[in-house]
């Protein structure tokens, strides 16, 4: 999400980000818990993140699935439907949405996705379609019939006439203003076996190379390679005649910008911010700051700003200017700009870390320990360390002996010596590391 560049970069997908209250992925994962068996569908690259959002939310680690590398949505449905498929359930209703979105109306959501399912059970791939807020040209469009197959009090599932691209601003508002347009926000629900057939159908080769892969996926990356990527939207949904929409209200955005995330907090008075930042103005007004750490910032005759500010990135944009920033990003991708893609912070299955300092002769890192969780058993042949508890306890394993630590003690790990910490209590452990 380039175009939120500051808080998501390509090594921290948004779906784990904490914008609002608690992150995209989770707040995905709760919303659809109450609407059956959750499962995840991500990219290898995402794997310590997702196992760790995993155990804080009580999956079942046999329902993560992991591409072997981003292909886009045709393919990634395909190898959903076929492992599904391998594993007995290609009779199942199932349901594909983007983990990194925001639903303001849950109860209108899970209603939509109940009778997107009855639909569904009559053979049509359903689509929830979102009440356009205004002629949007960044998203895809759905058109719909009057003939309604099916209806739940005050929401239908229409016949689909037909998807359409993104739009130019007047087509957009000729959309808007007919009535019989919604926006496509790519969450769709299906049986497996139907969908497998539409892919045989459509995309034979992308299906022939999918249906090889083992159960277990140890062959998975070589026949995920020669796959093409392309969108469900045009590989499959562009060409099906049997499809319905469930048009709904859900107060639903893909949070796709700064603008978009400054708009929603302006507009929906329950969403809080997870910005730390003590703003102060001076004649200034209408500006949306966001800041990760506990930073003070003083605004002095400026109107109208985006300012983003992460530990080693400071983005400031005029509002209305954040479809730009992909531009600012892919200009310091091409100066080799680390910051373009990374944080100096980074998620782990057991925890994180942020590096506080990296020169020449050592590092220093922020390490953080969950409950229950270790590091691994290690010993490093050319560094030292020094590890300084600043709160919570911490079992190190040292040479094989064990030694327990409390806020303010420390110890220090020779050169070769095999050593491992462990948080044994309930709450984070939090020390710092230097190297």
């Amino acid at each position: 999400m380039e175009r939120a560049y500051g808080r998501s970069r390509v090594r921290l997908s948004k779906a784990i980000l904490r914008v609002f209250d608690g992150s995209f992925l989770g707040n995905t994962i709760r919303r659809l818990k109450a609407l059956g068996e959750v499962h995840i569908l991500t990219t290898k690259s995402m794997e310590a993140l997702t196992h760790r959002a995993v155990k804080q939310e009580n999956l079942d680690p046999r329902n993560v699935l992991f591409e072997p590398m981003g292909k886009n949505t045709a393919p990634a449905v395909a190898l959903l439907c076929h492992i599904l498929n391998l594993r007995g359930q290609g009779e199942e209703i199932v349901g594909v949405f983007p983990s990194d979105h925001l639903i303001a109306d849950e109860a209108i959501f899970q209603r939509a996705v109940k009778l997107a399912e009855q639909t569904a059970k009559q053979g049509f791939v359903t689509t929830l379609g979102v009440l356009p807020s205004y002629p949007a040209t960044g998203y895809g469009y759905i058109e719909v019939g009057s003939e309604s197959l099916a209806r739940e009090k005050d929401l239908k599932a229409l016949q689909v006439k037909g998807f359409r691209e993104k739009p130019n601003q007047a087509t957009a508002k000729q959309y808007v203003d007919s009535g019989n347009y919604f926006w496509n926000a790519g969450m769709f629900v299906f049986r497996v076996s139907e969908m497998i057939g539409h892919f045989q159908k459509f995309q034979p080769a992308i299906w022939d190379k999918i249906s090889q892969i083992d159960a277990e996926m140890k062959n998975a990356r070589y026949n995920y390679a020669m796959v093409d990527g392309t969108s469900l939207d045009y590989g499959i949904m562009e060409r099906l005649e049997a499809q319905a929409c469930v048009p709904c209200d859900m107060g639903w955005s893909d949070v796709g910008s700064w603008d978009e995330m400054a708009r929603l907090l302006d507009e929906n008075a329950p969403l809080q911010s997870h910005s730390r930042a003590q703003v102060f103005n001076q004649n200034s007004e209408n500006n949306y700051v966001f800041s990760v750490g506990s930073k003070v910032v003083g605004l002095v005759d400026v109107t109208d700003m985006l300012i983003v500010d992460t530990p080693d990135a400071l983005l400031i944009a005029r509002k209305g200017s954040s479809q730009k920033v992909k531009e600012l990003v892919d200009a310091m991708k091409m100066a080799n700009q680390p910051e373009a893609t990374s944080h100096p912070f980074e998620t782990r299955p057991w925890g994180g870390f942020e590096i506080l300092a990296d020169e020449k002769n050592h590092k220093t890192k922020r390490v953080t320990i969950d409950p229950g969780a270790q590091l691994s058993y290690q010993s490093h042949a050319r560094r030292s360390e020094h590890w300084v508890v600043i709160s919570g306890k911490g079992e190190v394993i040292l040479n094989e002996k064990k030694i327990s630590l409390s806020p303010g003690e420390s110890i220090h790990i020779p050169v070769g010596a095999k050593h491992r910490m462990r948080n044994p209590g309930d709450t984070p452990l939090i020390f710092v590391e230097v190297q």
